[in-house]
């Protein structure tokens, strides 16, 4: 079998001479053809908890200048993957935010945009395309450095620096144990 396309265009008369101004852009309409199908992707993905993440993320990228060259789409992109490191399913596992948002700091921290990385491959596009191949050698050194440093705040139970809020009254003396308090296993001897 052999197929043949013909493209028919019926115009009235008065549109003709109007046509070169009304026609849409090609690269633009395939932008945002692009855009419907992340939005789609987005919807079926992200669950509450992962939502929380990313907007954290988002937040983190407007206040510290190393998380400021990552796109909205690449953080979504990054946020699912990493609740769904345990295997794919159709549904994200549960995860807390906390412990989506260590694993994300967790990716980055492990230097998985250094070197020969595969990179993060956009699940909307049809050939393989990487979502942070726009990122610079030092951008990419910058975001990995920040990472690690955030991974340890958070071991250190000092997620308050990462959000950029106020140490919580009950974290101010949570390392101080009084001597009266500690098991005795840990006490010294007089």
């Amino acid at each position: 079998k052999q197929w043949y396309q013909r493209r028919v265009a019926i115009t009235a008369g008065i549109l003709a001479e109007e046509k070169s101004s009304r026609v849409l852009e090609r690269k633009a309409c395939l932008d945002v053809l692009g855009l419907l199908r992340q939005t789609k992707w987005f919807e079926s993905r992200m669950s509450v908890s992962l939502i929380v993440v990313l907007q954290l993320l988002k937040d983190l990228s407007k206040r510290i200048p190393a998380w400021s060259p990552l796109s909205t789409w690449s953080l979504e992109l990054l946020v699912e993957r990493c609740a769904r490191t345990k295997g794919y399913s159709s549904q994200p596992p549960q995860f807390s935010p906390p412990e989506v948002l260590r694993r994300v700091f967790e990716l980055f921290a492990s230097g998985f945009l250094l070197l020969n990385s595969p990179g993060l491959n956009d699940p909307c596009e049809k050939e393989s395309v990487d979502v942070l191949a726009y990122l610079t050698n030092q951008e990419r050194e910058d975001l990995t450095a920040s990472a690690q440093y955030a991974l340890r705040l958070m071991v250190y139970n000092q997620l308050y620096k990462i959000l950029g809020i106020a140490q919580p009254p009950a974290l101010k003396n949570l390392g101080q144990v009084p001597r009266s308090a500690a098991p005795s296993s840990f006490k010294q001897k007089s």
